[in-house]
């Protein structure tokens, strides 16, 4: 009788701590880091040869990754001048290891000449450190103003 119990006992162990180890481990980070834009804002407007300051709050629960920035035309195509280009930015840039909280303070020299004035897209794409991804578009205004009379 005394060995059934203890039997009883040590099974009954066993099975707890084999259904407490299961496969779904909690900790995995499954959310996706925030992206807080502070500047600019949508439908800012910047003429050719200008520097702004992209201006952001990066946040995780864990830890963050990587930001990426990426500025690329919203036009159709339709250009008046066959000789300028749609101008694109594309920078990435490393977030140091162990931070949840994340000031970005990212300057853009806009082109001072040769490229097609009008709407342009920009992106922020936020990675952290587990694969979670988040973005934020705006638009912002490239070029000087001109009430478009041919």
């Amino acid at each position: 009788m005394k060995n059934s119990i203890l039997k009883y006992i040590f099974v009954s162990i066993v099975a707890l701590f084999v259904t407490s180890c299961s496969s779904d481990d909690s900790s995995l980070d499954t959310t996706k880091p925030e992206i807080n834009l502070i500047a600019p804002i949508d439908h800012d407007e910047f003429h050719l040869g200008e520097t702004f300051t992209i201006d952001a709050i990066l946040k995780d629960n864990i830890e963050l990754g990587a930001v990426k920035i990426e500025i690329h035309s919203a036009e159709d195509e339709h250009e008046h001048r066959t000789a300028n280009v749609n101008w694109t930015y594309d920078a990435e840039e490393a977030i140091p290891a162990g931070k949840t909280e994340h000031t970005l303070s990212h300057q853009v020299n806009i082109p001072a000449e040769g490229i097609t004035e009008g709407h342009y897209h920009l992106g922020l794409f936020l990675i952290d450190r587990a694969g979670n991804q988040t973005q934020s578009f705006l638009e912002i205004v490239v070029g000087e103003d001109h009430d478009h009379e041919h």
